[in-house]
């Protein structure tokens, strides 16, 4: 038994109750702030209409159109160049411009006014990234994925190095300091770089967050914690729409949906550390007086006293930590990665696992992320009902999809969801306007279904590779979904505004197109994890042979059928032929019979 199966043993033993409830609360508030900036951006960055003006006395010109309704005044279109009569930036005194107007330096808007009446502010009209700035408005959301990839990194080593609960408390100081310079900062470029590193805070805090919470989990708990944790990432996007609909100002609203970091923190420092992580890195007592804690917190009792369990523990994790010295000391670690790739790419099931597996997770979330942040261009005057519901979609997702996992395969949910989500969010675009409630049901839907295919891949993906890789595939396919959120931005912003139904079909795409490599990647349901690559091949094999099977018993019970057919008609013949003898004997007989006398008579005579 390794060190990892004993310990599990032990947490068995010790059960879910209590103790677990502070590590678990830490992971929610860390996922509650993974939601608020990752889907906040239909809210904090939302794009306004606005109007541009190459002088102030335009304004009194345009008041005639403005009664006419907002739509028509605020129009969101710059000024053609024949509108500017100079190639440098417009001189206007600022005493002449009317008190919805500022000016901005753009010389295709130098004079702008946004419509209000939604957003007070946003990202975007505090820094009129209109016009020729335009191109700046995915970076806010881009951003914030890439930091999100550096983070899962950093916050992975130094968890790994100085504990989950270090970890997570850095991240929370980082994050505090990074929210209060993006809310006193006046330059955009500030912006940008706070926004990366909150990336990198989020996903500090969220990765150790994660792995502390599962690793103080009982192994049979794990799988269903693990989707649960979902639901305040639902939660929390539900209460972003909430209170954005009542604070319409970028600012005070980032300030208030960080604020739960303000909790964190504290809680942090009373939530123990993970005493799986204590037990590798040698601090047995530190581990021991916890397991003593969680005990007598859950009320059990174990069979066999604590002290010899972790001296057993101890001992195997030692064994195991000589040997892998032993392997290490004979080839250096970049001949091993090198070596194990290589092998990896012959084998013909794990080349298929290595080219699919990213391919399906970089198109799933671009799509995923893609749908939630187009509120702006599904519906400009209600981003809050949309992010609402995009929440309530994705809880109803988990809580289907959680007991669905143990009736139905991982490769056909995950298949369901993106080919049939695609193919309603291509629908959604034949729908006229006028039965919005209908466009409103089908991206909804749509959202269910790939929210739960999602929430299915985090499984589903693991199982796939072999247990001496899988860590570092997992890490691989989350990196390649790390880049499909930051391209989402750049088609819900850069390519909305040259075509309204592009980003429709770029995202019904993206799904339809990963539900047609699913079939490719093999099913993992009640099958025993692979622990080495020969595993990976075995199963494939074990699926190639189980096909073949049911193909050779479909053609037999064809061939039966076709000779039960055959022998029917074949007995419904021989019984006409029969039928027919039967009547030419008896109609002879008949004959014969009838002809007697008369024979009879010709004889005498």
């Amino acid at each position: 038994m390794s060190g990892q199966d004993g310990f599990d043993h032990l947490l068995t033993a010790v059960g879910f109750g209590k103790w677990q409830i502070p590590s678990l609360l830490v992971t929610v508030l860390a996922m509650s702030q993974f939601s608020v900036q990752l889907l906040g951006s239909p809210l904090l960055s939302a794009p306004l209409p606005f109007r541009c003006f190459a002088d102030p006395t335009e304004y009194i010109n345009s008041s005639n159109i403005s009664m006419e309704g907002s739509s028509a005044y605020y129009n969101s279109e710059c000024l053609s160049p024949s509108n500017i009569s100079t190639t440098e930036p417009l001189e206007i005194n600022v005493t002449h411009l009317y008190p919805d107007q500022h000016l901005t330096n753009i010389l295709s808007c130098p004079i702008v006014e946004y419509d209000r009446s939604t957003f007070t502010s946003t990202i975007i009209s505090q820094w009129d990234l209109v016009c020729e700035r335009a191109a700046l408005r995915p970076i806010f959301q881009t951003l914030f994925t890439l930091g999100g990839i550096l983070g899962s990194l950093v916050g992975g080593y130094v968890g790994d190095r100085w504990g989950r609960k270090r970890a997570v408390q850095i991240g929370c100081i980082v994050n505090i300091l990074v929210v209060a310079g993006m809310f006193f900062t006046p330059l955009y470029a500030v912006v940008m770089i706070l926004r990366l590193v909150a990336g990198c805070t989020v996903m500090g805090m969220l990765v150790p967050a994660w792995s502390l919470v599962l690793e103080s989990t009982p192994a049979k708990l794990r799988s269903r914690v693990g989707m649960l944790l979902g639901l305040p990432f639902s939660a929390s996007t539900m209460g972003m729409a909430l209170l954005g609909y009542f604070i319409r100002t970028w600012k005070y609203l980032l300030l208030a949906c960080a604020s739960p970091v303000l909790i964190l923190l504290p809680l942090s420092f009373i939530t123990d550390e993970s005493p799986r992580w204590l037990l590798q890195k040698g601090h047995a007592d530190e581990a021991s007086s916890i397991l003593q804690k969680a005990l007598r917190v859950n009320k059990v009792r174990l069979s066999t006293p604590l002290n010899i369990t972790i001296d057993k523990l101890i001992q195997t994790i030692d064994n195991e930590a000589e040997s892998a010295e032993e392997r290490v000391s004979l080839i250096t670690p970049i001949q091993e990665a090198l070596r194990q790739v290589c092998s990896y790419l012959r084998s013909p099931a794990m080349r298929i696992i290595i080219l699919v597996t990213p391919v399906i997770w970089f198109l799933q979330s671009c799509l995923y992320l893609g749908v939630v942040i187009n509120a702006n261009n599904f519906t400009s005057t209600d981003p809050f009902l949309y992010l609402a519901l995009s929440g309530v979609m994705e809880g109803s997702a988990i809580l289907i999809i959680t007991p669905l996992t143990t009736k139905i395969g991982r490769r056909i949910m995950v298949w369901a969801g993106l080919a049939l989500g695609g193919l309603l969010l291509l629908l959604e675009l034949l729908v006229p306007y006028k039965y919005y409630w209908a466009k409103w049901v089908l991206v909804m839907v749509g959202f269910l279904l790939v929210a739960g295919s999602y929430q299915v891949n985090y499984m589903y993906a693991p199982e796939l590779f072999p247990t001496e890789a899988r860590a570092r595939g997992f890490a691989f396919v989350t990196v390649m979904g790390s880049i499909g959120f930051s391209c989402a931005p750049l088609i819900t912003d850069v390519l909305s505004q040259h075509s309204s139904w592009a980003v429709g079909v770029t995202f019904g795409s993206s799904g339809i197109l990963g539900g047609l490599l699913v079939p490719l990647l093999p099913e993992t349901r009640n099958t025993p994890l692979p622990e080495t690559l020969q595993d990976v091949e075995d199963r494939r094999n074990a699926t190639i042979s189980k096909a073949k099977r049911k193909k050779k018993e479909r053609k037999k019970n064809g061939r039966d059928s076709m000779r039960s057919e055959q022998y029917y008609i074949d007995d419904e013949e021989l019984g006409t032929e029969l039928s027919e003898t039967s009547t030419i004997r008896e109609n002879s007989t008949v004959i014969s019979n009838s002809d007697v006398p008369a024979i009879s008579a010709g004889v005498r005579s």
